[in-house]
């Protein structure tokens, strides 16, 4: 299952002339009639059977979970019902509209029953989870330490005469398959989709997205910065571990060159190991994009508080170089230093 999605992202890029050349056949990847369903009874039509399809690159197909977990072996012959709409060029499966869906990967941290030691609340982290946007699920167990979280996303296209735009909608199951605890949404082309609940936070990107550029790539840079800070104040130390490229560097005042997300993180983390906890103020000044890579200045600042000592402030400014991996940033670089234009003084507590 891990390099499921990453197949069938692959497929789409190799695989799409030939399925331009022969339009009489589907091309690679997941194909649903997942949003033709669910709106079909708001339409005035019978509610249709799940058309849940995985289509190969040599053009064989299988019948799939909505986990992408496969029902039955590849067949070679054509797609029952299969055909084109005789409206535009989609594609139907008796007279079901299905559509081709996009890979995303995800990961989901849920809060666990049980606090730390020292009573700060306790987190599990599952990443690397890979399913698509036509009604794909993932379900992370709890495994008696947390609850059951299943999650699900849809690119929605409302039915017709609604006011509500397109969609791409994640939502959060915990006790009831049917009914979400919460959702929420991005415009469909979104790159990143994510949610914070307090008990269960996740994220999904994109999988065969490319680099955002221009205004789209400030802002996900400065959306990359502000996940962090989220994340680090929060103490979920295994999350923030994902946001960090496996061969990231850590350049920070006043200590040697740290290389390794691991090792960045476990030097992170003995803030919260010690039983104290920061504040943080990230303000930045610049955030761009070139080839696959981001580049961020910022000033910020740390309100730090320690048991039994007086509460210190920690104040400079950061330049932070991200690579663009599986439809997200991944900081890859960051290095910081004291500045005289950065001080406590010009720069509010966050």
């Amino acid at each position: 299952m891990r390099s499921f999605l990453r197949l069938l992202a692959a497929l789409a890029l190799v695989a799409p002339a030939a399925a331009q050349a022969d339009d009489s056949t589907l091309a690679p990847g997941i194909w649903t009639n997942t949003e033709d369903a669910h709106f079909a009874e708001e339409a005035g039509r019978p509610r249709p059977e799940p058309v849940l399809i995985e289509v190969g690159g040599d053009g064989r197909w299988r019948a799939v979970h909505p986990s992408g977990a496969a029902l039955g072996g590849w067949q070679a012959g054509p797609i029952p019902g299969l055909a084109k709409q005789t409206s535009g060029s989609g594609w139907q499966v008796n007279a079901s509209e299905i559509r081709r869906a996009a890979p995303f990967t995800c990961w989901v941290s849920a809060r666990k029953f049980a606090a730390k030691p020292d009573g700060t609340p306790d987190w599990t982290f599952a990443s690397g989870l890979e399913t698509f946007d036509q009604g794909g699920c993932v379900n992370v167990p709890g495994e008696g330490i947390a609850p059951d979280v299943t999650i699900r996303l849809r690119n929605v296209t409302w039915a017709k005469g609604s006011r509500n735009k397109p969609s791409l909608v994640l939502y959060v199951h915990k006790d009831d398959p049917a009914r979400a605890e919460s959702y929420s949404w991005a415009s469909p082309h979104a790159s990143l989709i994510g949610i914070n609940l307090r008990w269960v936070q996740a994220s999904c990107s994109r999988a065969d997205a490319p680099p955002p550029v221009g205004e789209a790539a400030y802002a996900s840079l400065v959306a990359a910065g502000q996940r962090w800070k989220e994340l680090y104040e929060a103490g979920n130390w295994q999350a923030l571990r994902s946001l960090y490229a496996d061969d990231a560097v850590l350049m920070t005042q006043a200590s040697p060159k740290i290389t390794g997300a691991d090792a960045i993180v476990q030097f992170l983390g003995r803030l919260g190991q010690a039983g104290g906890s920061a504040v943080i103020d990230f303000a930045p000044e610049e955030a761009t994009a070139d080839g696959g890579y981001g580049f961020v200045t910022a000033k910020y600042r740390m309100d730090v508080t320690l048991p039994g000592q007086p509460a210190s402030t920690v104040v400079g400014r950061s330049m932070l170089v991200y690579k663009w991996v599986d439809g997200r940033w991944l900081l890859w670089r960051d290095m910081d230093n004291f500045a005289p234009d950065a001080t406590a003084e010009t720069m509010a507590a966050g």
